[in-house]
């Protein structure tokens, strides 16, 4: 089982038995769907916990049921809820709340899309408002409390697990290429850019915290990373391509020349980075595929040197 789904489903689960047995002990909430919805919402967004985005969420909660309040004055039905998500959205993004989007949004709905939703009146905003605070602020604290999540370490486990699958990758193929073993099986792209995607999201997330956490991303040369992984990335998957039709071509066959160049990274980033030559390797591959596969296995020794000397550089 995935241990950040078991961790999120616990939270989720005791934030929504709190919510409960806060509505059950002071008996004010009418209507319980209100915080378990913000519950839920708060939840399943838990990238930005820092207290800026709680206040953001909040905040913006109280503006998305004062702006659907005035609305529902002038306009009913779904064209109050468009023109109130029309003015709700800017207005966030302007106060810089946009972590309260989503709650807002959903209060939005909810308050127009109900029944009798013309007898909105200035009580039943309030104490609809404040239910759905109440679940926020639960959901809030349950996730400072519960496994709050580091991004940081989050986003250095994704890179080294990576790096660790790239070194693996190239371990075997050189075994297989000096004749020492089968080659591994087919790469498993879907994963890696599964990885890399997790990885760009958690920057960007950290980025738009503030100017202190994109110093930080900065200083800890995340963006440097960030494009070399992705410039890696095509790099990675084509020669494993050309390599696997080397191990189709050739059989049992030993390329000892290419061996060599692979596991050159092992020696960390003093190794070298000339050219691959396949010239005298006796080997039975056409011209073409052997100059493709020159070419494409130089650049990608060079990107995995320049992310080793990236890794030396102290923050």
């Amino acid at each position: 089982m995935d241990a950040n789904l078991l961790r999120q489903s616990l939270r989720l689960g005791l934030s929504i038995l709190i919510t409960c047995a806060i509505a059950q002990h002071f008996q004010r909430i009418t209507y319980l769907w209100y915080p378990l919805l913000a519950v839920i919402t708060v939840v399943d967004d838990q990238d930005e916990n820092s207290l800026q985005a709680a206040r953001g969420r909040i905040l913006g909660t109280a503006v998305g049921g004062l702006v659907t309040f005035l609305v529902h004055t002038i306009l009913s039905g779904w064209i109050g809820i468009l023109v109130s998500l029309l003015i709700t959205i800017p207005v966030l993004r302007r106060m810089g709340w946009s972590s309260g989007l989503s709650t807002a949004v959903v209060v939005t709905v909810m308050f127009l899309g109900i029944d009798a939703y013309t007898k909105l009146n200035w009580s039943y905003v309030f104490n609809r408002s404040l239910d759905t605070l109440v679940g926020i602020a639960v959901a809030l604290v349950m996730g400072r409390l519960l496994w709050p999540k580091n991004r940081l370490a989050r986003m250095q486990e994704l890179h080294q697990q990576l790096e660790a699958s790239l070194q693996q990758r190239l371990e075997a193929h050189s075994a297989a290429l000096m004749g020492e073993g089968p080659p591994p099986a087919a790469i498993n792209a879907e994963a890696i850019t599964r990885q890399l995607l997790e990885l760009q999201r958690l920057i960007n997330v950290e980025n738009d915290l503030g100017e202190r956490q994109a110093r930080t991303l900065k200083r800890l040369r995340w963006p440097q990373r960030m494009s070399l992984w992705r410039c890696l990335q095509v790099r990675w998957l084509l020669v494993e391509r050309l390599i696997q039709r080397v191990h189709q071509e050739l059989g049992p066959n030993p390329l000892p020349e290419l061996s060599h160049y692979l596991s050159a990274h092992l020696n960390g980033p003093g190794a070298p980075a000339e050219a691959l030559r396949l010239e005298s390797s006796g080997s039975a591959l056409p011209l073409p595929q052997r100059i493709a596969l020159e070419e494409q296995v130089t650049r990608f020794q060079r990107l995995i040197r320049s992310q080793q000397l990236l890794n030396r550089v102290q923050p």
